[in-house]
């Protein structure tokens, strides 16, 4: 059967539980006719009978509802709103006779159906139209909130993976090139001058640890990131000597905020890749905090021609990292004599400075 195969996909237990809230409610409306009843005992047994007619509407519905995979009760195919208000009807003329045998009818419903099946069709037709609109209408609310919050999870879901994903991307694509480069570096050094070969190797080999760090949420440290960055800055101070300068101000209140795995090392890295720099003509990079803000700057010297490299690509990659945490958290100033790229701090939630 449909239901007994979708209803592992249904909150079902979940949705009784608020539609029985919500039929008590509706019937308690009867409360306020609870005048035109001397006798208690019918007031009490027409309360009963309407909740339980009610709540017999709802979960035939939903029943009937889960059986054909219906999500928007609005939108279900036409047989299914035909059944549904067959259902309904059905209910609704068994609430009739059992009113009219009980005595529990008001003079004028007893007046029109006297002597008439058609006037009893009628009423009780009359009462499904309603029934049925009132509960497909909550069944629209019930459902689509919940498939509602089901898709944000989901969306979620796919943009965590997404995160890491480009994140993955942006590794693959940085990490063979630098360690490429970074092995070419250690050869010449352990023949030009093999004394800073093995600082440079320990210093490679912390960056490769730090570089390779994870987390489920895909996000660093403002301390981690400032080691990863350290260690790639000496590692290219002992390439280029006193070529590129570099200068770390950030206070340690900010060292537990918290940044995208991998924010600041690719700012560097383009900074060394798009200027010419020489011992005449140093690189200077800062990284300073400013007010919730982590800035990275630089001096632009001649730039480097490059074919196969795009500065925008890395921008924007990081932009779009950025973007899965807040907004208008990555801000770039450009003149002729620096280019500045200021990044958000991520509050961390133990934070309370």
């Amino acid at each position: 059967m449909g239901f007994i195969r979708n209803q592992h996909r249904y909150p079902l237990k979940c949705w009784i539980q608020r539609s029985v809230v919500f039929s008590l409610c509706i019937v308690s409306i009867s409360i306020i006719d609870a005048l035109l009843y001397q006798d208690q005992a019918h007031f009490w047994l027409n309360t009963c009978a309407g909740f339980a007619a009610f709540f017999g509407i709802i979960v035939s519905n939903l029943a009937l509802h889960v059986h054909f995979d219906v999500k928007d009760p609005i939108k279900s195919p036409f047989k299914v709103k035909i059944l549904s208000f067959i259902i309904t009807f059905t209910i609704s003329l068994t609430l009739v006779v059992f009113f009219l045998h009980s005595g529990l009818l008001t003079p004028q419903e007893r007046k029109i159906i006297t002597g008439s099946i058609f006037n009893l069709f009628l009423l009780a037709g009359f009462r499904a139209v309603i029934l049925n609109f009132i509960v497909l209408l909550w069944l629209y609310f019930l459902m689509t909130d919940y498939f509602k919050n089901q898709l944000e999870l989901e969306r979620s879901k796919l943009d965590k993976l997404k995160e890491r994903a480009v994140n993955q991307m942006l590794r693959q694509q940085v990490q063979p090139h630098f360690l490429f480069n970074a092995l070419s570096s250690l050869k010449s050094l352990i023949k030009k001058d093999s004394a800073k070969a093995e600082p440079y190797l320990l210093q490679l080999s912390d960056y490769l640890r730090g570089s390779f760090m994870t987390s489920e949420d895909g996000l660093a440290t403002v301390k981690q990131e400032l080691k990863l960055c350290e260690d790639y800055m000496s590692m290219q101070k002992l390439r280029f000597n006193d070529a590129i300068q570099f200068d770390i101000q950030v206070s340690e209140h900010v060292y537990q905020d918290l940044l995208p795995i991998f924010s600041l090392q690719p700012l560097v890295d383009n900074a060394l890749k798009h200027n010419f720099y020489t011992i005449d003509r140093p690189l200077f990079i800062t990284i300073r905090e400013r007010a919730g803000w982590v800035v990275v700057s630089n001096n632009t010297c001649l730039r480097k021609p490059s074919m196969d490299d795009n500065n925008n690509y890395g921008l924007n990659n990081l932009k779009e990292r950025f973007s899965y945490y807040l907004q208008d958290s990555v801000i770039i100033h450009e003149n002729r004599t620096t280019f500045e790229v200021r990044l958000k701090l991520i509050q961390h939630e133990n934070d309370h400075h």
